[in-house]
């Protein structure tokens, strides 16, 4: 058998069509009229006589005649030069307009040229020339290309000529009143007349609309033309639809013997022993023996009949007649036949279907006949005829008769056998593999080419005969590229599915084919096929997990891209079929591009579930015939109108009984699929215009038949002959032979079973398992388009492979290290568009400094940020990155407690660790602004460069806040994620970075947002709430922890927090202990620095310890150690010479007491009892057995004595009060007056007001002087009213001089007591101090324990 060569395709050319509407010309350009020029020479000549008259007015004074002639020289020069310019302006415009238009018309013509080349193209590519057509055999390629069913199946080619141009040209509207510019009017005329038709192409005519075709004319010219339309029909129209006979006379039989080679020549009735008869006679009766009953007796012709199912029949005859007895002589003709004849005299036409063709000479073109074309209907139209010698007519037909192979011809002769319904034959017979457990995939594999290529039988018709699937697209002769099979519920879809697949990968190796199948719900439609070296993807159980549809598409766009850029590399190949034909021939040694089968089972589900998936269906419908990628869609019923216009890329259909004739309606055009039989596998076929094919499919779910005598003797002896080869002639003439006969042979029974050797293997296995397992692992593996979803986080063992103790460094990773500053890998990003997987890597170091991640509930947020601190630890030593945790999030960063990089953590219940934590990050942030500026240093890469070298080093690296649970710092802290945000908006260029977790979003304060360039959205119950991607947010599956998106929109899973291979995440607490473990015992330069707290109790002798000795002013006085404050843990101090007053708010027990204790030590510290006295108001007498005797002024204790000693003190305090002849030098030094400083503290000061006063009301107008006079006014109230309090006359002035303030432990229902600062609980001594300077303070004041004599 012969197969056709496979050449390199060129895409089949396009028939140009449209319209293209023409500009309409301009108008004719208005010249200047004489009325613009008289209105503008009159006023001219008016003034000049004017002039020259004034002149002679002037006595014949000759200055004034000069100046009258030059004025009347200038206007009469003006006049000339308007009139030149407006005339000059009028050939300027027609001269554009002009050259506009005529333009316009140039790029017109340039396009219309190429249209012109495409439909020349186009003509040429179906009507050839007769004398192409002998290459066109010999090719094989092209050969019966035609596609049946469709009207144009029987166009022929009867000459060249003028045919209309595709596009039509619309001509402008021009009112008949418009006077247009004749230049450009008369250009686009000529150019309408040249360029409205295509000359020499082929003419063409429909042989299904003639009953007969008469051809008249002298000499050879006429069998030419009968030869050139026999030629053009014979070579594109495939045998079983095309007949070809021929009646001629003895004389003229000779001429006609080179039919005998035309496969459409070939009867289907009569054999002899070269086959089947040859259609060429000089006896009406034999020939229409060999043309059959079947066609006589089709009916009477009538023109406009719908193209027959059956073969046509085109009936040549020459020098003889049928009878008029006959159909085939009958005036009206046959029903499918038309008989073409030659007239050797003009008689007057009788029937409205018969088609003259009169030959006649050219005298105006040398060599070439006319051609007249003549009906009774229709005006004679004249082309060039076509000449076609019987020397050329016989080297095409003997080109053409070895793809007429014995197989074609036996379908043709004789019926396969008698109509079955139920009939099912074994796949591997269909195939012609033998048995399936003999099969060896690396010997019975081929490359095949030409028709075989990408085709399989799959089934048998009810008669027995195969049915082919080609999944080729058909400018290949395919049926394909894309297709649609449904079937109702117990169909046999699913086994339909298999049998397609296995029949496809067991004719063609993974170098040719690869497949990807898609089930979308789940079932075991592919069940056992994952194995076949042909599988790129096998995707199942979509319906569950809908965010893998869109992985899927993803994976689909990015194999259709990664098939173009290899096509782009290769050589800029426009298609895959020039590729691997180049790659054959060894002219470029890219690796082989198979062709991508896509099964996707129930996709009308998927539809549903993702309507947005039908844009990927038409992408492949649109690009899959270049890129060799084949759809076929199967589902139980049809719902194309999801798809959104796939219906016109699917070439062929498969039904097979559906659930109603509606259903069977949409996919073939008729109901019939509704009426199968319940017999699994039962369907049509119906591929373009062929009509449909019944069929049953084979069933691969089975074991493979039990061996057999008759089936190991065929095995072993095909090919061989059966009887003596015996050479015949081959003429038009029946060939007889005698025959041959065989001797006897001992009769044995041929069915009896047998079981071989190693059959034992396969036992309980079906057809397809067996074959599955024969190619698992053989040929070229197939490019995996479909990598696994990500389901398994990764660990650092994975993530950091040469993780392992550094001596120089510790348990480090020096491969991360050096890949970057503060770049770390957090787990793994997943590109399915780019078939490819890549680590997920957080980069610190520049913009992207700080980092955010949100997700809801049980989204894997806090195993993140563990994720990012395990993973800067195990890169980085505990000098060169700390971290600070603020843990809101449930306790999951317990297990970094004491770990050598972190300094501290922090949760809800720690207060006072969250705010030291704060005040330590500020105070680090300071320290280093002014240590850059001390050292010159100008960024923070300087100084990270700097510290490795030994250069700098502050005590402290890369600085990280860590925040699991923002949603909660902003709720339940007030304001505290201000002074976080306001904290870290310089936080990066001083190497502080901020790592937070939030459930959304909305969370962020806008200002707040703006920090984060890094940031990771897990899955969250809102995805048109992310600010990263949205259409990303909505593909994260909910019920996956670590599951998310990364900054490009990419699907990632973040690793686990662990060093170990343990991958599972219920075990992380374990795996971070071992971490941490293993961190600390290879610590090389000891842990980093940790969280100092404030303490619960210290006294003043404590802290003077620990500063440098304090000197007093020469007069008494200095700084007042009043306990450590927060931010340094450094002394608060209360200057006693920038400062006068204190006041004090707290609760009971709370230390109100023992902080005036404490003053009065700090009193007795810094003064001698000459330069500073007491006046105690202590209602309580709390203070009683604390007051130091030597300092004591008075000691008060009830009301009345306390009224009358303060108004004796406030009249005393006036006198210091600088007079008018004070100088700015006694100011300064305060020198004006002599005494001690008077200290004033007042223990209970709400006790101290009542109904009948305030004592301290004498003093409140010598207060904002008191610097001046030595005045101290020191005092404590409960916490209990204090906001309403704080109206009062003295507590009021204290606000309105910015007085430091002081809140110990209180009710923060209370309010804001000082400016606007609410109280907190607090243990004992833990105060907030509110300073006009620095804000607002928390501090652990001096505890000064009472004297105990």
């Amino acid at each position: 058998m012969v197969t056709r060569r496979k050449r390199r395709s060129v895409a089949v050319p396009e028939q140009p069509s449209g319209s293209l509407a023409i500009q309409i010309p301009p108008e004719k350009a208005e010249p200047a009229s004489m009325g613009n020029v008289l209105m503008m020479v009159v006023p001219m000549l008016g003034s000049t006589g004017v002039m020259v008259f004034m002149a002679l007015q002037n006595n014949g004074n000759s200055r004034s005649m000069l100046m009258g002639g030059g004025m009347l020289v200038a206007m009469l020069g003006m006049v000339g030069f308007n009139m030149y310019r407006q005339f000059s302006q009028y050939r300027t415009r027609v001269v554009t307009q002009r050259r506009e238009y005529l333009s316009y018309l140039a790029e017109t013509r340039e396009s219309v040229r190429k249209v012109a080349k495409k439909q020349r193209a186009y003509y040429n590519w179906v009507y050839p020339d007769p004398d192409a057509l002998v290459t066109l055999a010999a090719n094989g390629s092209r050969l019966w290309s035609r596609e049946g069913g469709t009207y144009d199946l029987f166009a022929f080619r009867y000459g060249s000529g003028t045919q209309p141009l595709g596009l039509i040209f619309e001509r402008p509207p021009i009112d008949p009143m418009t006077e247009m510019d004749v230049v450009c009017l008369s250009a686009m005329e000529r150019f309408i007349d040249v360029h409205d038709h295509t000359d020499n192409v082929g003419k063409f005519l429909y042989l299904g609309d003639y009953s007969h075709i008469e051809v008249a004319g002298e000499g050879e010219a006429v069998y030419d033309e009968m030869r050139a339309i026999m030629m053009h029909l014979a070579c594109f129209i495939d045998p079983s639809k095309l007949k070809i006979a021929v009646l001629c006379s003895a004389d003229r039989l000779g001429e006609w013997e080179w039919v005998k080679w035309m496969p459409q020549a070939r009867s289907s009735t009569v054999r002899d022993a070269v086959g089947p008869g040859r259609m060429i006679s000089t006896d009406p009766a034999e020939l229409a023996e060999m043309i059959g009953t079947d066609i006589a007796m089709r009916g009477a012709f009538q023109f406009g009949d719908e193209i027959p199912a059956y073969p046509h029949l085109l009936l040549v005859c020459d020098g003889a007649e049928f009878p008029p007895s006959s159909p085939f002589g009958s005036l009206a003709g046959v029903k499918g036949v038309t008989i073409m004849s030659r007239a050797r005299e003009w008689t007057p036409m009788k029937s409205h279907t018969t088609l003259r063709l009169l030959i006649h000479p050219n005298p105006d073109r040398k060599g070439a006949d006319v051609v007249d074309v003549v009906t009774m209907d229709t005006m004679p139209e004249q082309a060039f005829a076509d000449r076609l010698t019987a020397v050329q007519a016989e080297a095409i037909a003997r080109r053409m008769t070895p793809f007429a192979t014995q197989q074609n011809l036996e379908e043709a002769d004789t019926p396969v056998g008698r109509s079955d319904e139920s009939r099912q034959k074994d796949l591997m017979e269909l195939v012609g593999i033998g048995d399936i457990r003999d099969f060896d995939p690396e010997k019975q594999w081929r490359r095949r080419e030409g028709r075989e290529r990408l085709a399989a039988p799959f089934a048998v018709t009810p008669e027995g005969a195969p049915v082919v699937l080609d999944i080729k697209e058909s400018a290949q002769q395919g049926m394909g590229p894309h297709g649609l099979l449904i079937g109702a519920t117990g169909s046999g879809k699913s086994e339909v599915l298999r049998t397609l697949v296995l029949a496809l990968a067991l004719t063609h190796s993974p170098e040719q084919l690869n497949l990807v199948l898609v089930d979308f719900k789940g079932g075991a439609t592919f069940a056992g096929m994952s194995d076949l070296p042909h599988v790129s993807a096998m995707i199942s159980n979509l319906e569950s997990e809908l965010s893998l549809v869109d992985r899927m598409q993803d994976a689909l766009q990015g194999e259709m891209v990664r098939r173009q850029e290899v096509l782009r590399q290769a050589g800029n190949y426009a298609n895959v079929s020039d590729y691997e034909a180049d790659r054959i021939a060894g002219k470029h040694d890219f690796p082989p591009l198979p062709a991508l089968f896509i099964v996707l089972d129930e996709f009308t589900e998927m539809l549903m579930a993702k309507p947005e998936f039908g844009e990927v269906f038409i992408m492949i419908g649109r690009l899959g015939r270049s890129l060799s990628v084949h759809l076929l869609l199967a589902s139980q019923k049809m719902d194309l109108g999801k798809a959104r216009g796939l219906e016109s890329h699917l070439s062929y259909r498969i039904a097979l009984k559906t659930f109603t004739e509606n259903d069977s309606r949409e996919v073939l055009g008729i109901p019939d699929a509704a009426k199968l039989p319940p017999l699994p596998g039962s369907g049509f076929l119906k591929a373009g215009g062929d009509g449909l094919v019944r069929f049953r499919a084979s069933y691969v779910a089975a074991p493979p038949p039990a061996r057999t005598l008759a089936s190991i003797s065929e095995a072993s002896t095909a090919g061989a002959p059966s009887a003596p080869i015996e050479i015949l002639p081959f003429t038009v003439a029946p060939v007889i032979t005698r025959e041959d006969t065989l001797g006897e042979k001992e009769e044995v029974d041929q069915n009896q079973e047998i079981v071989l050797a190693g059959d034992e293997v396969w036992a309980d296995m079906s057809e397809m398992d067996i074959a599955v397992a024969k190619m698992k692992g053989k040929g070229y593996p197939a490019h995996q388009v479909w990598l696994p979803p990500l389901e398994t986080p990764d660990t650092f063992a994975t993530l950091m492979p040469d993780l392992r103790p550094d001596p120089e460094l510790g348990f480090v990773s020096r491969a991360w290290r050096e890949s970057g500053t503060l770049r770390v890998p957090l787990g793994t990003v997943d590109l399915p568009l780019e078939q490819r997987r890549e680590t997920l890597v957080l980069d610190l170091s520049g913009a992207g400094g700080n980092f955010a991640i949100v997700g809801g509930p049980q989204t894997g947020k806090s195993t993140a940020l563990r994720t990012v601190v395990q993973a800067l630890s195990l890169t980085y030593t505990p000098q060169e990155v700390q971290f600070y945790v603020m843990d809101f999030g449930g306790g999951t960063f317990a297990g970094f407690a004491g770990a050598p990089h972190v300094a501290g953590v922090a949760t809800r219940d720690t207060t006072e660790v969250r705010t030291r934590m704060l005040a330590e990050i500020a105070a680090i942030m300071d320290d280093r602004e002014r240590y850059f500026g001390k050292n010159a240093i100008d960024s923070m890469d300087t100084y990270r460069r700097g510290r490795l070298e030994g250069r700098y080093d502050d005590g402290y690296g890369d600085v990280f806040l860590v925040v699991d649970g923002w949603g909660a710092l902003r709720s339940e802290f007030d304001s505290l994620d201000r002074e976080v945000t306001t904290m870290m908006s310089r936080g990066l260029s001083l190497g502080v970075h901020l790592i937070v977790s939030a459930s959304r979003w909305m969370d962020f304060r806008s200002e707040a947002q703006d920090l984060f360039g890094s940031r990771l959205e897990l899955h969250t119950a809102n995805p048109k709430e992310s600010i990263v991607n949205r259409e990303g947010a909505a593909r994260i599956p909910k019920g996956r922890p670590g599951r998310g998106i990364d900054m490009a929109g990419h699907e990632m899973m973040i690793g686990l927090p662990r060093a170990d291979a343990e991958q599972d995440p219920t075990t992380v607490s374990e795996g971070v202990a071992y971490t941490i473990k293993k961190i600390r015992e290879h610590l090389v330069a000891g842990e980093g620095p940790k969280l100092r707290l404030l303490p619960e109790m210290i006294t003043v002798d404590e802290i003077l310890a620990q500063l440098p000795e304090q000197q007093t002013l020469p007069t008494g006085g200095g700084d007042m150690i009043l306990g450590v404050e927060e931010s340094r843990l450094g002394p608060l101090m209360f200057n006693t010479r920038a400062e006068s007053h204190l006041y004090l708010f707290g609760d009971s027990k709370t230390g109100k007491s023992t902080f005036l204790r404490s003053i009065m030590k700090e009193i007795t510290r810094l003064y001698t009892p000459d330069q500073a006295k007491i006046i105690a108001l202590d209602m309580r007498r709390s203070l009683m057995s604390d007051m130091p005797q030597d300092y004591v002024l008075r000691y008060l204790t009830n009301h009345q004595a306390a009224m009358k000693d303060l108004r004796d003190t406030a009249e005393f305090l006036r006198k210091r009060l600088p007079g008018p002849d004070v100088t700015a030098e006694q100011i300064r030094e305060r020198s004006w007056w002599k005494g001690p400083e008077l200290w004033i503290l007042v223990d209970d000061y709400d006790l101290a007001i009542t109904t009948s006063g305030n004592p301290l009301a004498e003093l409140v107008d010598l207060l904002p002087q008191a610097g001046d006079i030595g005045l101290h006014v020191i005092l404590t109230r409960r916490m209990g009213g204090a906001a309403r309090a704080s109206f009062e006359k003295v507590l009021q002035m204290m606000g309105d001089l910015a007085v430091t303030g002081i809140l110990l432990s209180g009710n923060p229902s209370e309010g804001a007591i000082i400016n606007g600062v609410k109280p907190r609980r607090a243990i004992p001594g833990r105060a907030q101090v509110i300073h006009r300077d620095l804000g607002v303070v928390s501090a652990q004041m001096a505890s000064t324990p009472p004297h105990r004599g």
